[in-house]
């Protein structure tokens, strides 16, 4: 079997909030990146995302609006699976999907085989017990972790996470937000600065998917057609 060397990037790059004891929430974002270098074997059905990503080295643009993480999928048409049961965020997901897809630049399409699935939509707990200040304790809203080629500069498979415990109190469009921040992410997005106006701004997340986003994955799969 074919052995690859594999770049694993998980991202924490969500909506996260500091609950300070009465007071409002606050927003904050948390991001780190972990890197390192796997070569093993891949086994089942990713075999076949790992043979494509690691096919052909990927172009890609020098300069885009929003910032990019430094890799992309090797194709424009992607699947995603629904593992999340939690009804709230199986539809701020499908809303996020819908306007990625409204970007003309890919296609998501839904499948209901996890294994061939190219991007996970899943739930999950993120909420923090270590206390970041006295009186506060942190918690995500969201996460994505990314694997790729480091050689090629292909995705292989995502993750996006959404805590349905810390969004519950929110409203379908906030939750709706988050999610495309996270696909974002997945699509090979990076955060953005404070003062862009981006679906990735990694703190106080009040927009969806902007002009510079557009702009910045039609540089990434429009411009660069495999």
């Amino acid at each position: 079997m074919k052995r690859l060397l594999l770049l694993l990037s998980v991202l924490v790059a969500v909506v996260g909030i500091g609950l300070p004891v009465n007071a409002d929430p606050i927003s904050s974002i948390n991001q780190s990146s972990i890197f390192s270098t796997e070569d093993g074997q891949m086994t089942g059905s990713n075999t076949a995302q790992a043979t494509r990503a690691g096919a052909r080295p990927l172009s890609l643009p020098s300069r885009t609006p929003t910032p990019i993480e430094g890799y992309r999928w090797p194709t424009r048409n992607l699947r995603i699976y629904m593992q999340t049961r939690d009804k709230a965020l199986q539809m701020a997901f499908r809303g996020a999907v819908r306007a990625w897809n409204n970007t003309g630049a890919v296609h998501i399409s839904w499948c209901r085989d996890e294994d061939r699935a190219d991007i996970i939509a899943q739930d999950g707990s993120l909420t923090s017990t270590a206390p970041t200040t006295v009186g506060y304790v942190s918690s995500q809203l969201g996460s994505t972790s990314t694997e790729y080629n480091p050689d090629t500069h292909a995705l292989i498979r995502a993750r996006s996470t959404l805590d349905a415990g810390q969004l519950d109190y929110t409203n379908r469009t906030f939750r709706t937000e988050i999610a495309e921040h996270e696909l974002g992410h997945a699509l090979g997005l990076a955060h953005a600065p404070e003062y862009m106006h981006s679906v990735m701004i990694p703190r106080n997340v009040k927009t969806g998917i902007t002009k510079d986003d557009r702009a910045t994955v039609r540089l990434l799969y429009d411009g660069h057609r495999e």
